[in-house]
């Protein structure tokens, strides 16, 4: 039987709650922006089973820009990032105690989008990739930023 990866709590915490949008504002109820519905689910190598998907909701302002659409912590930056018709890539580095890297891409449809998004700790070199998936469910207002 092999041994789990040990990704420290952070880490994990860091995905798994990651699409919790940190980044984002909660949605409010009417509104001239778009309220999204965000499924995501993490697996990690060498796990049996993969995380339970969550589902969040997150208001994006109408003139919000792709990486809106991208989870993320406050510890994170995007360091690169690429438009190629409905296709955006990124690459984000995160600091803290386990520094990590974050590629990945998101593709846009008329009221969707799916995307994925690879996490690799900078010490270990272990990795995780997150899956998510939005669609608009309505109106809100989000927050002037």
């Amino acid at each position: 039987m092999n041994p789990l990866p040990r990704f420290p709590a952070r880490a994990l915490a860091a995905v798994a709650f990651g699409v919790a949008f940190a980044a984002s504002p909660p949605a409010s109820p009417q509104g001239k922006d778009d309220q999204w519905e965000i499924s995501s689910k993490v697996e990690m190598p060498g796990m049996p089973m993969a995380m339970p998907a969550q589902v969040v909701k997150i208001c994006v302002g109408k003139n919000g820009k792709d990486e809106d659409f991208v989870p993320k912590q406050n510890n994170c930056r995007m360091v690169d990032s690429k438009r190629t018709g409905n296709k955006f890539t990124y690459r984000m580095e995160c600091a803290g105690n386990d520094p990590s890297t974050m590629d990945g891409e998101v593709n846009f449809g008329t009221g969707a989008y799916d995307g994925k998004m690879k996490m690799t700790m900078t010490k270990s070199k272990e990795s995780m990739l997150m899956t998510y998936s939005g669609k608009r469910t309505g109106d809100c207002t989000a927050p002037a930023k």
